[in-house]
């Protein structure tokens, strides 16, 4: 038995294993147990012809959609590519889950679809759930949706180390073999050198030694007699002088004149209370005068975020080192918008066209900085639910072309590009306003 063998946990006697072919093991779970299936193979170059035979295999009747997958994919780009492939035209919300998406069009469709997808082991936790989820809900549903996923190793370690996701839910398959795998087979777990626990807890155990050596280093300088004040002071002439009678001792103060005329020696007895004072007074510490600059507005924008609670500040006053040359309040105007930042739900209605959704709040308690880059645009504002919670949607005015749509997209500030804003059609918005309504 080869190595792959060993590691998926089967026995080297090939009389206690039943090899079968992997399709035929899938065809067998897609009858009758209907789960998402994950074929796992360590050789990534042998998926590509094993998902091509399946795809072959499928009848004619069937709705197929077809995805090699890469690290540059992110969760919509996915979504979008499914749902294309499988109902090119019709319209969907890319942040939908793929188990509420597909399930719905599928109910108008009546249509038998088979999903697979190539090198799962780029596809994140959140789309390889939606996946499993939705085979799961199109067997209570009794409709025809199968899953089946190709993947390395590393695909089979993320759903070990979530398996509580997955429970009756998805499959893992050996593509050598044919054989069901466990989310315990020690193909999934993670091998650890020796030294892994000195590796990663370097600073740890740096630290331990660290307090270890000042530790032995204070306990050495405790016992040395320069901290032991009991003991009688010792001169370079190997005197002992009693700390108590030196300073009890009269004190000689040198006191000359400005011209260097007359040198006088003059002898004053110092007071015990004196000398205790000289001890423990430290020297004034010196100030450092800082000069003040004039600050800019993305500086006094700053300073408001970081305090919040700087409105009685007046012109002149300083915030941080630097002076405001105008009242904060007049600042704050000139940065947000002059258009009233509220909801118009009525703006969509009977409405026609493309907008391009910026961005998404929870309230309209917008950044000032977000505000300053979006008074450069026409933007609009509606409401509709995200997840069973109410947040408001900001958009661009609308187009009646997609082209036109495109052309402002291109043409928006970077600021409000980094965003990631997309084109959405004007009948995804109003059916988002109407399901808001309803819910009120």
């Amino acid at each position: 038995m080869s190595a792959i063998a060993r590691k998926i946990g089967l026995s080297n006697d090939s009389s206690s294993v039943t090899k079968i072919s992997a399709h035929a093991r899938i065809d067998y779970i897609l009858r009758f147990s209907k789960q998402a299936i994950l074929v796992i193979d360590e050789s990534i170059e042998q998926n590509t012809p094993i998902s091509g035979q399946f795809l072959d295999g499928l009848p004619e009747q069937y709705n197929a959609a077809y995805i090699s997958l890469s690290g540059q994919f992110n969760n919509i780009q996915i979504r979008c590519r499914i749902i294309e492939q499988l109902y090119s035209g019709e319209l969907f919300d890319p942040e939908i889950s793929l188990a509420v998406s597909v399930t719905n069009l599928a109910k108008k469709s009546q249509q038998a679809i088979s999903i697979v997808l190539d090198n799962t082991q780029y596809l994140s936790l959140q789309i390889l759930h939606e996946l499993s989820q939705l085979a799961s809900i199109a067997k209570k549903a009794n409709l025809k949706i199968n899953v089946v996923m190709f993947g390395s190793v590393q695909a089979g370690k993320t759903v070990a180390e979530n398996k509580n996701l997955f429970d009756n839910k998805l499959t893992l398959l050996s593509a050598q073999t044919g054989q069901l795998l466990s989310t315990t087979s020690a193909l999934f777990k993670k091998s650890r050198p020796t030294w892994y626990f000195i590796i990663h807890n370097k600073w740890l155990l740096g630290s331990i030694v660290l307090l270890l050596a000042l530790t032995g280093m204070v306990i050495k300088l405790l016992q040395q007699d320069s901290f032991n004040f009991a003991q009688p002071l010792v001169t370079n002439q190997q005197e002992k002088i009693s700390l108590t009678n030196a300073l009890t001792e009269p004190q000689t103060t040198v006191i000359s004149d400005s011209n260097d005329i007359l040198h006088k020696e003059i002898n004053y007895p110092a007071a015990t209370e004196d000398i205790f004072s000289a001890l423990v007074t430290s020297a004034p510490k010196k100030t450092i005068d800082v000069p003040t600059e004039i600050a800019s507005p993305s500086d006094i924008i700053s300073a408001i975020n970081l305090t919040g609670t700087n409105e009685g500040l007046l012109a002149g006053e300083s915030t941080q080192g630097f002076i405001i040359e105008q009242p904060i309040q007049d600042i704050k105007n000139q940065v947000a918008s002059t258009k009233p930042i509220t909801a118009d739900n009525n703006y969509y209605l009977s409405k026609a066209g493309y907008a391009i959704q910026i961005a998404v709040f929870s309230d309209l308690d917008l950044p000032p900085t977000f505000l300053a880059n979006l008074a450069l645009i026409d933007f609009h504002i509606y409401q509709r639910l995200l997840n069973n919670k109410k947040v408001m949607v900001i958009t661009s005015s609308i187009y009646d072309e997609i082209s036109k749509a495109k052309s402002a997209l291109a043409n928006l500030p970077s600021t409000l590009k980094a965003r990631q804003p997309w084109i959405k059609p004007v009948t995804v918005i109003n059916n988002e306003i109407s399901v808001f309504l309803d819910s009120q």
